[in-house]
């Protein structure tokens, strides 16, 4: 990919049909290749788990009741989506991914509509809009597909806006304004904070007519007749959402946010001015390097192979539509105009950048590159992809063009790959630990609240993690009758004196909480199983992380009811059932042993070992030899202890842990003395 003079790419000056089919045809291939490679093994996560339990448990009514203290219009379009796609978490990844592609597709219509002659160029801006890093939870697909439509709903007004300006027709000119404000209502009832973008759409109006009229003066005369219709909607949705409109949700509430700005003017001044000034170098800068480190600090090259080879593959692709693009275009030499258009897209895309960012900031947000926080990048992508493609075509020449245009390209689709793998990786070890809760625990008593430290990593954010997926597995479509709670930091404090509070999410769903009716889960360690903890045997505790085993007492497995109907998540929801590994016998071992069937617990041991199944946390081996000691089967205790010896961190943790605990009194049969005697003396 290099140019012919190595000064500028040509000049496009016809329109031919091949171009208009092989142009759409990149960018899907593009949005395909970074986004769906990994969609057939995600899931749900964060906040789709309220969405699925409420949606089962109410229906409509309470899917619309959970959106109407702060964005009502999403709740209705929830409903519509439930009714599309239900609970399967692949329909919900295709739907993104299908609004993903018309939102690209947009875009390149809308720079299109602006620059109808730079072919090349307007679609290689557009694989950097598919592409940019910067916003990377579209595999938190339930959630987040919302602002992927909002922002594609966002690009077909401005697209609208620009067809209307250039409509010679009053009647045409009426109908595509009329549609560019249904769509602007659709967008920011959605999501208000892309406000910004109505500014976005008063600069691309005076940019219209200052470059057809030749000058900034009358370009804004005209421009500000075109826009009042645009302008008269966006004052009536600032004045609803702040005086008429009275939100519930702490987060979203105008009164809220201007007390605090009352309150401390000066303070939240200098906040403005500075967050601003960061989150524009965060969102057109930092984007393309920063999710890029932090995914790939620490992989699996096997990973890094696969996920360059996609980014390899649009690479490929785009550099053979630009090869055809030379071949199909006749092309004219003016230079002049060339560069005239990347010095705006680089102008516009800074003022893009700018305009979508302080609403953000003045809205109490903040992009950050984390879980979920990074969607604040997302407003700006237009900007940024503006800003670039006058970056790559008006400052940058010849092959360093091309270089730069090739390596944001990898950056991009790598980062999204990582992000998949990521929440690919997150969804496996959620929908195993709750098939695994379901081998152990048949029923759970109601009011019980489920305390859940999954391996780091992949630890849940919010309690409804916790609760929501619990309710799914063990009370289908019925009422909430188990609460959940995450780990944090005083946990412990709630625990030591059993408190009983509600918590109410979205301020519909009521979630009672009781710290004295508590089960912990636990894994300690992606390989490891999860732990259904027994506040009674501190053993059993050893290698979890520090904060686990401080509350690790306070988990009742009373609160288990071993005789209940078996439970059985959803396949709809959770997926096929795991094979029976290594971690199924070791749930139904630790059943078996609360139920203190010592012969059951060790058949089972035994059938686990004759399948050559082991455990990669040998901590989980104290069941097999808890029941061959109980059974008299001296032999293949001895040979237990000698697998957990293997491990010197586990096996003199559990031997101080049952030394501390030998002498004290027998509790549920548990016999301490001998478990001791048996792992820790050498005979």
């Amino acid at each position: 990919m290099s140019d012919k003079n190595s000064a500028s790419p040509q000049l496009i000056t016809n329109r031919p049909r091949l171009e208009r089919i092989l142009a759409p045809i990149l960018v899907v291939a593009a949005t395909l290749l970074t986004y769906g490679s990994l969609i057939p093994q995600l899931g749900f996560y964060r906040d789709d788990w309220y969405l699925i339990w409420i949606a089962q448990s109410r229906g409509t009514e309470g899917i619309l009741s959970l959106f109407k203290g702060d964005r009502p219009f999403n709740g209705w379009l929830y409903v519509f989506d439930y009714w599309i796609v239900g609970d399967t978490p692949l329909g919900w990844h295709i739907y993104a991914l299908v609004i993903e592609a018309i939102s690209a597709l947009a875009f390149l219509w809308l720079l299109r509509s602006l620059w109808s002659q730079r072919k090349v160029e307007t679609a290689f801006m557009t694989l950097l809009f598919v592409v940019y890093p910067g916003f990377y939870q579209q595999p938190n697909a339930l959630t987040f597909n919302h602002m992927i439509m909002a922002y594609g709903g966002a690009l077909l007004s401005l697209a609208f806006t620009v067809e209307a300006l250039k409509a010679q027709k009053a009647a045409n000119k009426v109908i595509l304004t009329l549609l560019a404000l249904i769509l602007a209502a659709f967008y920011i009832l959605i999501f208000e904070v892309l406000i910004g973008l109505e500014a976005v759409r008063l600069l691309l109006v005076w940019y219209f007519f200052q470059r057809e009229l030749g000058g900034w003066k009358a370009g804004f005369r005209k421009g500000a007749m075109q826009f009042l219709p645009y302008m008269l909607f966006a004052v009536g949705f600032v004045f609803w959402r702040i005086f008429l409109f009275q939100s519930t949700r702490r987060s979203t509430n105008v009164d809220v946010l201007m007390s605090g700005y009352s309150s401390f003017p000066l303070h939240s001044l200098a906040r403005l001015v500075i967050e601003t000034i960061k989150d524009i170098f965060e969102n057109a800068v930092f984007a393309w390097g920063v999710p890029f480190y932090q995914f790939t600090a620490r992989v699996d090259y096997r990973e890094m192979v696969w996920a360059a080879g996609l980014g390899f593959a649009v690479v490929i692709l785009t550099g053979g539509y630009w090869l055809i693009s030379q071949k199909q275009f006749s092309t004219g030499s003016e230079a002049e105009p060339y560069l005239q258009a990347g010095r705006d897209w680089l102008i516009l895309g800074a003022l893009i950048v700018v305009l979508t960012t302080i609403p953000v900031i003045a809205a109490g947000r903040d992009a950050i590159f984390a879980v979920q926080w990074d969607r604040y990048t997302y407003p700006s992508v237009l900007g940024v992809a503006l800003f670039f493609g006058g970056l790559i075509f008006y400052v940058m020449k010849g092959r360093t063009r091309w270089l730069m245009m090739a390596g944001l390209l990898m950056v991009g689709v790598v980062t999204h790959y990582f992000s998949a793998a990521y929440y690919r990786d997150f969804w496996k070890v959620e929908r195993e630990a709750w098939w695994q809760l379901s081998w152990r625990a048949p029923q759970i008593e109601d009011g019980t609240t489920l305390v859940v430290a999954l391996t780091p990593g992949y630890r849940l954010a919010e309690e409804y993690e916790a609760w929501g997926p619990a309710n799914l597995v063990y009370h289908p479509k019925e009422p909430l009758k188990l609460s959940g709670q995450i780990m944090f930091d005083q946990i412990w404090v709630d625990l030591e004196r059993g408190t009983q509070e509600e918590r109410v999410v979205r301020g519909t769903v009521p979630v009672p909480r009781d710290y004295g009716k508590v089960i912990i889960l636990s894994q300690p360690s992606p390989s490891a199983c999860l732990h259904v903890l027994d506040g009674k045997r501190f053993d059993q505790a050893v290698t979890e992380p520090f904060d686990v085993r401080l509350i690790a007492k306070y988990s009742n497995l009373k609160l288990i009811n071993m005789s209940g109907v078996q439970a059985v998540p959803s396949l709809v929801i959770f997926g096929a059932e795991p094979p029976h590994n290594w971690c199924y016998y070791y749930q139904k071992m630790d059943l078996a042993r609360q139920m203190r069937d010592w012969h059951i617990v060790a058949e089972l041991a035994d059938e686990a070992i004759s399948l050559g199944l082991e455990p990669a946390d040998l901590s989980e081996w104290i069941h097999a030899m808890e029941a061959y000691v109980h059974v008299n089967n001296v032999r293949q205790a001895k040979q237990v202890a000698r697998w957990i010896r293997v491990d010197k961190y586990t096996y003199v943790s559990l031997c101080t842990q049952l030394k501390a605990l030998k002498n004290q009194p027998v509790d549920s049969g548990y016999e301490r003395g001998p478990l001791f005697d048996m792992l820790c003396s050498r005979d």
